[in-house]
């Protein structure tokens, strides 16, 4: 991976003077270009080049994935996960730390298929103990993540459910393999319930919770399914403790890495007209500040928490005053940029409230 970094930074330098970063390899150019014909023609001939220079490395990696997942006994499937943002890198790092098979030849000889691991019904304790404890992790991870870093980037919104389904999974079947409807239950438990918690402990609103929860269940019992095939494993149980790595420290750092590595966000320029049928004059006043906007017949929406305008009040006159723009939530504060009465006011905002 470093090998390929390097020459993609090389390349990208000398041959066509562009700068090259880890985070260009999921979004590049940016958010809105869909194929290279959509670029200019330096654009689309550097594209073109660095999509060239991967094709090595696809193919070695897909075959050395392939290879991994024989030796670890994992289903040969699992090679699609190579191509999958974010995924892949927690693939890799999983096996990187599971061992390999080890089987002799007489066992080659006499052993045509392996053995079906024994199942052992699960007690509730153990079905406690994987939901609180993978909730434990995952929890104060999102807390991280939002709140922290306020960085929400792949690690928070794949990395993050994908690894607590499977480390979910992977402590229900920690001492005995557990059977694949049980493990996807206890998966999708432990999910929900560490959307709840998330949600009482005001780490996330209800709206923001529910939009993505769709999304993060399917990549929770994604991650509950490869939990699953690893713990049905007896020889790869060894390697269990050490799994653990790819959720702390790996997801951490993974949020850091994107929280360094994030370009700095656009300047987008939003312009829209409300016509008023009153003088200026009249309209300035309502403008610059407004008396407390009753409550009556308020929205139902505003109840779930959503932030409203309450009153606004101005401190001084003239540039350099101060406009505080009040929301349920708290504050926008305002300094003025430009003061043209009755025609135009200007400002800047220099701290602002939670939307929820």
């Amino acid at each position: 991976m470093l090998v390929k970094y390097a020459i993609d930074v090389w390349i990208a330098w000398v041959l066509f003077d562009k700068s090259w970063s880890p985070r260009k390899y999921i979004i590049w150019p940016d958010g809105d270009t869909v194929t290279l014909f959509n670029l200019g023609p330096e654009d689309r001939n550097f594209g073109l080049t660095m999509l060239a220079l991967s094709i090595p490395f696809i193919i070695i990696g897909t075959v050395m994935t392939y290879r991994r997942l024989l030796s670890a006994e994992l289903p040969r499937g699992l090679v699609v996960l190579f191509f999958v943002p974010v995924l892949n890198l927690f693939l890799i790092g999983m096996l990187c730390l599971l061992p390999a098979k080890v089987v002799s030849p007489l066992e080659q000889v006499t052993i045509l298929e392996p053995p079906t691991p024994k199942l052992v019904a699960p007690t509730w304790g153990v079905i406690f103990r994987s939901t609180v404890v993978s909730c434990m992790i995952t929890v104060p991870l999102a807390f991280l993540g939002t709140t922290i870093l306020q960085n929400y980037g792949f690690g928070l919104f794949i990395g993050l459910p994908f690894a607590h389904g499977f480390f979910s999974v992977l402590s229900f079947g920690w001492h005995n393999p557990q059977p694949f409807g049980s493990c996807m239950k206890v998966g999708f438990y432990s999910s929900v319930l560490a959307f709840l918690l998330i949600f009482f402990l005001a780490i996330e609103g209800a709206i923001c919770l529910i939009m993505f929860i769709p999304m993060g269940l399917v990549l929770s019992l994604l991650g509950c399914v490869l939990g699953y095939l690893v713990q049905r494993r007896p020889h790869l149980q060894t390697a269990f403790s050490l799994l653990l790595l790819l959720q702390v420290p790996g997801i951490p750092l993974l949020m850091g890495m994107e929280q360094i590595l994030q370009d700095a966000s656009p300047v987008r320029e939003v312009i829209s007209v409300i016509e008023i049928n009153a003088p200026p004059e009249k309209v300035w006043t309502q403008v610059i500040a407004f008396p407390p906007i009753p409550e009556v017949n308020r929205h139902w929406m505003f109840l779930t928490g959503i932030a409203y305008p309450i009153r606004a009040e101005i401190e001084g006159k003239g540039v350099g005053a101060i406009r505080n723009c009040i929301f349920s939530t708290g504050p926008f504060v305002e300094p003025i940029t430009r003061w043209d009465e009755p025609n135009r006011l200007s400002f800047d905002v220099i701290s602002q409230p939670c939307p929820m």
